[in-house]
């Protein structure tokens, strides 16, 4: 029997002896009983590298393998990689073990470091690359070459992956998982266009992919092109192009250069020009929101604007108005642009000349709720008269980069006048917003640093996050000038731009720079603004955020407690998510009434659209935001939180929900945009109107070549009781006073019993062959079977119908507008007859000249002027 070794010190002898053959089989012993005892053996490493550095030693590659082995397991992966390439191919890329697969994993780290700082690269550390893609290629791990490849920036083993596999599987691999999370957006441009190129090498091309990827290169020309050869291709090809632009008009912010482009496609179609521009989008989104009936309560007048936004039902703000209702007008005809400035226009100054500056100023700020993204350069000229106009501006020219307009608003911030100057600096950032442009933040940051009001500084520092959205590494430089920045404001300009820049990536830097400030910064602004980032930065993986600030939402700051809140609402919105629930629920009853105004909207976010059925805690939400709307002695922030929290849980007549992306997974500027704004109520109440911005529809809506809508049925094979709307609130209900039961003694009580005892007994004969003669149920019972449903569009679509809810039968779309082919066009259509009133009630509009002109609601009279202070 072989004895066993215990000591390696017999074998490191051998590299003291003279002969090679000695050293040799010393270091192959070695090798062999590296795992046992390494720890011995690295004693000797000096002797391994001596050996590995003379050149005359013929086995120098082997002491290069033992050497690496050694430092790999010091935790010195560094110089185990140095020295794996030394060993050349004794390093064996197919052995399955820690080693290889950890040394493999460095050279990769490594490879991508130096490409990615444009430096010079071993050509060892190169083969030991090329060997290891190879390897993949050979065991068609076609997902691991994308991956590797687009951190390398090796876009030509990108390609090779992409037409070696499924390509066009691989094609939407890359485009929905892998191109949104790429941090250099000069790299994104490229996969993009190696997209577009491999999309049009198949023979019937994936046109709507490559738009998309053309819109996202700002590639105006091409997509218009394509939209041209799609329309003279026939009747297919035309609704093709109508599908590619509303999808284009989904996934798109406002872009000039891309509307003038598209004057090409106006003389072969001009609906298409409208889908672009959004006005058929609009009208269709608008008629699928339900008005059908009056959710008014009494709620403040932002949480009634959430409630009706979309839907054009203003009665409540008509028969209660106060002195400034403006701005909830702004949110409930969100999309009416044709008669927006008909309707604002009593409240708006005749001949520049200014009657009431508030209320004028919120009237130039609803108009720019109304459109929203879809503005048009008409309002330039307009004399900005209060902060209001520089908001309603900067909404309508959302992300369009107008120079003119932002040169406007620059003239309003010189002006250093603390609300106005506050105002134009939010609004510069929205116009800009996504751009980018290294001017705008030049001249934002150096305004931020000569004023002296706050409230410019703050609004410059939102406004200079706006300007980076998306643009990832691009902001780095500028983040890390911020954060160490003394003035608290422009640190806040730092997590405001780590927010905006990284939104949706998840990327870890990101992550880390946010959790540091979230713990370590000294102002409360700073660390609020911190942990709410978070919940941008996670919206595409939610299910991580409330592991992520569990430990923060217990934290003894309060400010910091309420960052979790709006995080966890901001990444969990729509989704329902328990663990959240969990989170947010016991917040409810927190000793700080700004947290417990945090949990309401939070929780209002995330049970948006849900009801008992999939979330039985929906019931317990809402009574327990009602209690602290009428509860006396609650405390003023926590009612307002509870207020508006009643309007977000049902929001848009309870058709909408909260979406800060499109159907496919992109990012919506106007969404975002509207969800920081909203954040920001903290310092202004009146900016949480900006949340409508980031209101969806959620409905299903066919049109047909005409745009117009069919009556189209899908089949729902889900119970009814899974997605209808939850109850309404009810008013208590007076009731008539009753009378006082009457004393009965106790022997009457006894004789009322025997009696019925002997009625029962008589009548047992009678109920039994009742009972087996197979009487129907009670009338009034419904039954939630799981039978096919057919709901006819538009029609309401949750989060929840999904594919295992409609038939697949609609190109894989379960929501949204989708373009219909009749397949049966020698029958009649049955058409839905246009639901969207043209703007106010009839009963408000000009009865005379019937022209669309909204009239001014009637003179409100204030009923308590007797009263005394």
């Amino acid at each position: 029997m072989a004895a066993t070794l215990t000591s390696a010190g017999g074998l490191i002898s051998l590299l003291d002896e003279d002969e090679r053959e000695l050293q040799y089989y010393g270091l192959v012993q070695l090798n062999e009983v590296m795992g046992k005892f390494w720890a011995e053996i690295s004693d000797a490493i000096s002797k391994i590298e001596v050996l590995y550095e003379d050149e005359t030693f013929e086995h120098r590659k082997l002491a290069a393998l033992v050497a690496s082995k050694i430092y790999f397991h010091l935790g010195a992966f560094d110089d185990a990689l140095s020295f794996a390439l030394g060993a050349g191919e004794l390093f064996d890329l197919t052995e399955n073990s820690a080693f290889v697969q950890t040394v493999v994993n460095r050279a990769i780290d490594k490879y991508i470091e130096l490409r990615e700082w444009q430096k010079p690269i071993d050509d060892k550390l190169a083969a030991v690359f090329e060997r290891m893609v190879e390897r993949c290629f050979e065991s068609k791990e076609f997902g691991q070459v994308i991956g590797i490849a687009i951190e390398a920036r090796r876009l030509d083993l990108l390609e090779r992956a992409l037409t070696s596999g499924n390509t066009k599987q691989l094609l939407a691999y890359v485009q929905n998982e892998c191109v949104d999370y790429i941090g250099s957006i000069h790299l994104q441009s490229r996969v993009q266009e190696l997209l577009v190129k491999v999309y049009t090498q198949f023979e019937n091309p994936n046109y709507e992919a490559i738009c998309q990827n053309l819109a996202k290169l700002n590639n105006p020309s091409k997509t218009a092109e394509i939209l041209t050869n799609l329309i003279q291709s026939g009747e297919s090809g035309i609704l093709s192009a109508y599908q590619i632009a509303f999808d284009l008009n989904a996934n798109s912010s406002q872009d000039d250069a891309a509307k003038s482009e598209a004057e090409g496609v106006v003389a072969a179609v001009t609906k298409v020009q409208a889908i672009l521009s959004g006005e058929e989008s609009l009208k269709l989104n608008l008629e699928s929101l339900d008005s059908r009936s009056s959710l008014a309560h009494n709620a403040v007048t932002l949480s009634n604007a959430f409630m009706h936004a979309g839907t054009t039902i203003d009665n409540f703000l008509r028969e209660n108005l106060d002195s400034r209702p403006q701005l909830p007008l702004g949110v409930i005809h969100q999309g009416q642009t044709r008669n927006g400035f008909s309707l604002l226009e009593p409240y708006l100054p005749e001949d520049s000349v200014s009657s009431s500056p508030f209320s004028e100023g919120g009237a130039f700020y609803a108009l720019g709720l109304i459109n929203a993204s879809h503005g048009s350069d008409r309002g330039q000229n307009v004399e900005i008269l209060q902060h209001g106009a520089s908001l309603g501006l900067g909404a309508a020219g959302l992300g369009s980069g107008s120079e003119d307009v932002f040169e406007a608003l620059k003239i309003v911030l010189f002006a250093d006048s603390a609300v106005s100057g506050e105002a134009a600096a939010i609004g510069m950032g929205l116009v800009m917003m996504g751009t980018g442009h290294e001017e705008t933040i030049k001249t934002m940051l150096m305004y931020a640093r000569e004023t002296q009001h706050e409230k410019i500084i703050r609004a410059l520092a939102v406004g200079m996050g706006l300007v980076m959205f998306g643009r990832q590494q691009e902001a780095d430089s500028l983040i890390e000038l911020l954060v160490e920045e003394e003035d608290p404001l422009l640190r806040l300009g730092a997590v405001q731009m780590t927010t905006m820049a990284y939104t949706g990536t998840g990327d870890n830097n990101a992550i880390r720079r946010l959790l540091h400030l979230a713990v370590s910064d000294v102002n409360d602004d700073v660390r609020r603004a911190a942990v709410t980032g978070l919940g941008f930065l996670l919206l595409r993986s939610p299910e991580q955020v409330p592991r992520m600030v569990q430990l923060l939402s217990e934290s003894f700051n309060p400010h910091v407690r309420f960052g979790a809140t709006l995080a966890l609402g901001i990444a969990c919105a729509g989704s329902g998510s328990k663990a959240a629930i969990a989170i947010l629920e016991p917040m409810l009853k927190d000793s700080v009434d700004f947290v417990v105004q945090g949990a309401c909207i939070s929780l209002a976010f995330i049970l948006i659209q849900q009801n008992e059925v999939y979330e039985p805690k929906v019931a317990e939400v809402r009574k327990r935001f009602t209690e602290l709307i009428e509860t006396k002695n609650i405390e003023p922030a926590a009612r307002f939180g509870a207020a508006i929290a009643q309007g977000i849980i049902n929001a848009g007549g309870r058709n909408v929900a909260i979406g800060l992306t499109s159907l496919d997974g992109q990012l919506s500027k106007s969404a975002c945009a509207g969800m920081l704004l909203f954040t920001q109520f903290w310092y202004w109440f009146p900016l949480a109107h900006f949340l409508s911005l980031s209101f969806k529809p959620t409905a299903l809506i066919g049109v047909n070549k005409d745009l117009r809508v069919p009556v189209l049925e899908a089949t729902c094979t889900g119970r009814k009781s899974l997605f209808e709307y939850p109850p309404n609130i009810e008013q208590p209900v007076a009731q008539a006073p009753t009378k006082v039961a009457t004393a009965v003694l106790s022997t009457t009580a006894k004789a009322q019993r025997h009696a019925k005892k002997v009625e029962v007994s008589a009548g047992e004969g009678s109920s039994s062959s009742a009972a087996g003669s197979g009487a129907p149920a009670a009338e009034g019972m419904d039954v939630d079977g799981a039978a096919a449903a057919a709901p006819k569009t538009p029609t309401k679509k949750t989060r929840r119908q999904g594919p295992e809810s409609f038939a697949e039968s609609l190109q894989g779309r379960m929501s949204g507008i989708l373009v219909l082919r009749d397949t049966t066009p020698d029958e009649p259509e049955n058409l839905i007859d246009s639901v969207i009133s043209a703007g106010p009630d009839d009963e408000f509009m000009d009865a005379d000249d019937g022209a669309n002109t909204v009239q001014p609601p009637e003179p409100f009279e204030y009923p308590f002027d007797n009263d005394t202070a």
